[in-house]
């Protein structure tokens, strides 16, 4: 259920002043006045559905740890710290620097916009917004701006510190909750079983949901095991609070694991994926029937790298397209679902008719045979550096 109350009307003791009443009924009146805006303050939140059955379930044996805070995420590029968040230890930029202008709201959506809807796979739309590195007041415009583009896929995380903004933008939208498809992330130093259980409902409460459509382990470091930390995805998912379970920054070996404990199947495993860093044994791994795990690839164009690289910028041209597009559309063709950030109209725009790119066989073979390779989320206590 989305957020969202009528709001009280807190004028109402001056309208009844104004109204001819003396100064003895606004004594009166006031306290009622009173009474009601703390009522309704009170009352906006409630824990109801998921959230009431996740309280239990969590361990009585002492009090977990505290959720994870913005102040532990580490700054861009710092590889040498243990990743709190899949962004927050490279700076998912993309190409959006921090002083880009917001997305303001759309009043109209051109025909252009309105023509490209996104495919999906699974019951996930292969096309999504991500939100790493946005301020609420950015995050709110830029998520209710995508929505109004069309963009259903909504990707979060408890450490990206605007799960509340997310929330806020998507009670604004006009599309039902059940159109939408919200992802969120729990971060490495919750990740035990009775971590996972408490900070999955506090992310659903940020969120103002009974329940997120994917909920992934965001770095297999920190209090992560396979089994304990799956058994409690599991749970969630058999008490509704999580409709799939998704893992992030998984080698194809720690994937493999993950896939044979789980209770409950692994539904994707969102990694950094872009034509300067294919994946190609991921991608292998993946799409074998035991496995059938979803690629989602986050940084998508490179932060922005893509556009310097020559084969993306001469298929662009043919196609009367820009590399970026070049490049996301590659990843649809791939079967890989994309969520590129972006906080300004223009970038969100952009991205989405990437959607209206139609690469061919010789397209797609020429971006499959860049050599160059570049990993721009590498901190050193990552899997694949052990």
């Amino acid at each position: 259920m989305l957020r969202g109350a009528t709001q009280a009307d807190d004028r109402q003791a001056d309208q009844q002043t104004q109204s001819g009443s003396g100064g003895g009924f606004l004594a009166r009146a006031l306290p009622f006045g009173i009474a009601f805006a703390v009522g309704f303050l009170l009352g906006r939140r409630s824990d109801g559905g998921a959230l009431s059955k996740l309280k239990s379930l969590a361990s009585s044996e002492g009090e977990a740890g505290e959720s994870n805070e913005a102040g532990d995420e580490t700054a861009a590029d710092s590889a040498t710290e243990q990743p709190s968040s899949m962004g927050s230890v490279t700076g998912e930029e993309e190409r959006e620097a921090e002083t880009e202008t917001e997305a303001e709201p759309i009043e109209e959506i051109d025909d252009e916009v309105a023509a490209v809807t996104s495919p999906t796979k699974r019951g996930m739309p292969m096309f999504g917004l991500g939100t790493y590195k946005m301020d609420d007041d950015a995050c709110v415009e830029s998520v209710r701006t995508a929505i109004e583009m069309g963009y259903r896929h909504i990707d979060t995380a408890e450490g990206y510190d605007n799960e509340d903004a997310v929330g806020d933008a998507i009670a604004e939208s006009d599309v039902d909750r059940e159109d939408l498809f919200v992802a969120t992330k729990i971060s490495p130093e919750n990740l035990d079983y009775d971590h996972v259980l408490m900070n999955a409902e506090e992310s659903l409460d940020r969120l103002g949901l009974d329940y997120v459509d994917m909920l992934y382990v965001h770095w297999p470091t920190g209090e992560y095991e396979a089994t304990d930390t799956l058994d409690a995805f599991a749970e969630l998912r058999r008490e509704g609070a999580i409709r799939k379970i998704g893992v992030s920054n998984f080698t194809v070996e720690l994937l493999e694991e993950a896939v044979e404990v789980a209770e409950e199947p692994i539904f994707a495993n969102q990694v950094e994926m872009h034509p300067l860093l294919q994946q190609t044994e991921l991608q292998q791994f993946c799409a074998q029937d035991e496995v059938d795990v979803e690629l989602v690839a986050y940084s998508p164009i490179a932060r922005g790298d893509v556009d310097d690289v020559d084969e993306l910028r001469e298929i662009a041209e043919k196609h009367d397209a820009t590399p970026a597009q070049v490049g996301l559309a590659w990843l649809r063709e791939k079967g890989v679902t994309a969520i590129p950030k972006a906080s300004s109209r223009d970038h969100l725009r952009e991205n989405w008719l990437s959607l209206a790119v139609e690469l061919d066989d010789e397209d797609v073979e020429r971006i499959d045979a860049i050599e160059d390779e570049e990993r721009i989320v590498d901190p050193a206590s990552a899997p694949w550096n052990a």
